[in-house]
């Protein structure tokens, strides 16, 4: 007779203890893959997000074309540092974008502002690492590109003028024809300050726009965008008869604010001791 054996009972805990040995290897495979997964997408993603950001900001940057509604034959009238800097500069210096120095950040600029005007005006120009020539918006003129740049660097602590090139200083002879054509052209109106023209005696209304620069004079003067008539109301007058009776006045309206600051100082010194 053959021998019998009995089998061991297999107790439901001992059945759940050697399934769940069983899973715990491929499960534990299971997590580290997961968070490897995971690990590897929040990655991507942080990436993915720098990068759809800085396209964000190129494309919020980049010109649009040039509106056909505009009248080709209107005087263009170019702006001010700080409404280029609000219309163009601040899509990027207003937040640091694309590594941009902020507005009125010191410490951003400092380094910048030690390189010297011309340095600066060339990366505005040219567009310098990711900042796009003339900010992006190719229809500033050189000038309104050297005034926000003078805007945004001098908030920062700069003391720069918003010139495209060192002023030349006027002969004593182109003075003196200068002096001819302002009599013959604009005393009229500069000598009295009638239909609102600034007259040569009032430091006040002359100390901002000397701060322009003669390049912004030369071509208010020439063009009739300073509030004036072209030329004086004399279509014949030459440009370099133009520009060399805007010298003239320039060398006088800087004689009155030199005086002017001459005859204030005593008064601040009065105020401040009297305080």
């Amino acid at each position: 007779m053959a021998d019998h054996h009995e089998m061991t009972k297999t107790t439901p805990k001992e059945f759940v203890m050697a399934t769940l040995g069983g899973l715990f290897a491929p499960g534990l495979a299971i997590f580290l893959i997961v968070m490897l997964v995971i690990g590897i997408q929040s990655r991507l993603s942080g990436q993915d997000s720098e990068a759809t950001a800085d396209k964000a900001v190129r494309e919020r940057i980049k010109p649009f074309g040039v509106s056909v509604a505009i009248d080709p034959n209107a005087p263009r009238v170019e702006m001010a540092g700080e409404q280029v800097y609000n219309e163009v500069c601040s899509n990027c210096h207003g937040s640091g974008a694309l590594g941009s120095p902020k507005h009125k950040d010191a410490g951003a600029w400092a380094k910048r502002i030690a390189q010297g005007w011309p340095v600066l005006l060339d990366h505005a120009m040219n567009g310098f690492n990711k900042m796009p020539a003339r900010g992006g918006e190719p229809d500033l003129t050189d000038l309104e590109v050297a005034r926000a740049i003078a805007f945004m660097t001098n908030a920062a602590g700069a003391k720069f003028e918003p010139v495209l090139k060192k002023e030349v200083e006027p002969t004593a002879a182109e003075l003196a024809r200068g002096k001819v054509v302002y009599g013959e052209n604009c005393a009229s109106c500069h000598d009295t300050g009638v239909t609102g023209a600034q007259k040569l005696t009032d430091a006040k209304a002359w100390e901002p726009l000397l701060k322009q620069g003669k390049d912004y004079l030369y071509t208010a003067a020439i063009k009739g965008t300073f509030g004036g008539p072209a030329k004086g109301g004399n279509e014949k007058l030459s440009d370099a008869d133009t520009r060399m009776a805007v010298d003239y006045m320039v060398e006088q309206a800087r004689a009155s604010v030199a005086k002017a600051a001459k005859a204030a100082k005593p008064e601040e010194k009065k105020k401040a001791a009297a305080k």
